[in-house]
């Protein structure tokens, strides 16, 4: 069992060790509200003392307070020494209202905090950018793809939104073209990984059917939310060090995947 010297934060190795037992704790749901789902789970108010601090938040009813519990981050083991945990458990929709009528009351949340988890899904959009939690790059443009074959039987693009808008984006796109240019259109594509929507790389794209219909030299469409549609033209992969500004992870080699598309009119979207 490892002594508390080696399990502070006086080194990054320490630093290492306390998150890794935190981490077991979010992740075996150890706590309260076992019966509900964890929306968030935040490191806060880090310190090289013996007890650590984390901030759970639940869906659901768990009532219009925050409770707390403590125990050793030496759980598993049978231990009941140091280090500890305090946490504080409470709800989405109560942490939602603190924040919107007693924000002060909450600063100490935010204060060296570090999230080890989230459910975007269950979290809104004021919590994500209280705790700086970036899902998507600005800019994204998220869609669907549609192989030429079901674009063509659909016949119009009302039915493709129709048919596509049931599901959940699959393909992301960050322009990196002039806006001026509404024919053609150059960006960088990206998909979703654990909830984040991150640029996809040459090797990552072989595994994805627009990839492949291009090179089978059957190109797609990509339709994206509020109705623009482009034709796959083209795909490159560029050195582009002033790309890593635009993304969520930077490429460690400054090499990113461009794909070229051409804006399919409105005359031509009937896909007869």
């Amino acid at each position: 069992m490892p002594d508390l010297a080696e399990l502070n934060l006086a080194s990054r190795a320490g630093e290492a060790r306390i998150r890794a037992l935190l981490e077991d704790v979010v992740q075996e749901h150890v706590g309260v509200y076992p019966q509900n789902k964890l929306a968030l789970a935040v490191w806060f108010g880090k310190s090289a003392g013996v007890t650590q601090n984390l901030l759970e938040l639940f869906s659901g009813t768990v009532g219009d307070r925050f409770v707390e519990t403590r125990f050793s981050l030496l759980w598993k083991t049978g231990s009941d020494s140091p280090p500890f945990v305090d946490i504080r458990a409470g709800s989405v929709r109560y942490f939602s209202e603190q924040l919107a009528t007693n924000r002060a009351a909450l600063g100490h949340f935010f204060e060296g905090s570090e999230v080890l988890y989230f459910d975007k899904t269950l979290l809104d959009a004021h919590i994500l950018e209280q705790f700086k939690i970036r899902t998507e790059p600005a800019g994204l443009l998220k869609g669907w793809y549609v192989d030429q074959d079901h674009y063509s039987a659909v016949h119009s693009l009302r039915n493709v939104l129709s048919t596509y808008c049931v599901f959940k984006p699959q393909v992301g796109l960050v322009k990196t073209s002039p806006p001026t240019d509404f024919e053609k259109c150059i960006g960088i594509p990206h998909v979703e990984v654990g909830q984040r929507w991150l640029p996809l790389s040459s090797t990552g794209a072989k595994i994805h059917s627009f990839f492949n219909d291009f090179l089978d030299d059957k190109p797609g469409y990509f339709v994206f939310e509020g109705g623009s549609v482009y034709q796959l033209v083209g795909f490159e992969a560029i050195t582009a060090p002033q790309y890593a500004n635009l993304v969520l992870e930077p490429s460690r080699d400054d090499r990113y995947l461009e794909v070229h598309l051409r804006s399919v009119l409105p005359s031509e979207r009937s896909a007869a």
